[in-house]
C-alpha cells in the first residue's frame, strides 16, 4: 500500500529579503515539484530545460517569462513552458508559485 499525504505549501512557504527561496517538494524519477518564495523584485533569471513546466499561482503577483511572453500569474492561475523554451520568473509583490516539472531533468 503506498503512504500518500497530502502537502500543505503554507507549511513550505519561506521568504529571504536577500534571495529568493525555492523548495523541493517532490523529486522521482518522472516529475519533480518545486516551491518559489520571492519578495518584490526577485526573480528566477530565465533559463531552458529539456522538460516541460507548469507554473502554479499560489499566492501573490508575479510575471512569468515564456518565451518572449511575459504572463501575469495571480492565485488559481497556471501557465504551462514547453520543453527547451526560455523561462523564468519574477515577483510584483511577495509571491509564491509552484512549479511542476515532468520528465524530471537530469
Amino acid at each position: 500500500m503506498i503512504d500518500v499525504k497530502p502537502i500543505q505549501l503554507s507549511q513550505f512557504q519561506e521568504f529571504d529579503p536577500n534571495r529568493m527561496v525555492a523548495k523541493m517538494l517532490h523529486d522521482s524519477e518522472r516529475c519533480r515539484v518545486v516551491l518559489f518564495c520571492l519578495e518584490p523584485g526577485q526573480e528566477v533569471s530565465p533559463h531552458e530545460s529539456s522538460s516541460e513546466v507548469i507554473f502554479y499561482g499560489v499566492a501573490g503577483k508575479g510575471t512569468v517569462l515564456i518565451g518572449e511572453t511575459h504572463v501575469e500569474l495571480e492565485p488559481q492561475a497556471f501557465v504551462v513552458c514547453p520543453p527547451t523554451v526560455p523561462h523564468g520568473i519574477k515577483a510584483m509583490e511577495r509571491t509564491t508559485i509552484l512549479a511542476v516539472i515532468t520528465p524530471r531533468p537530469e
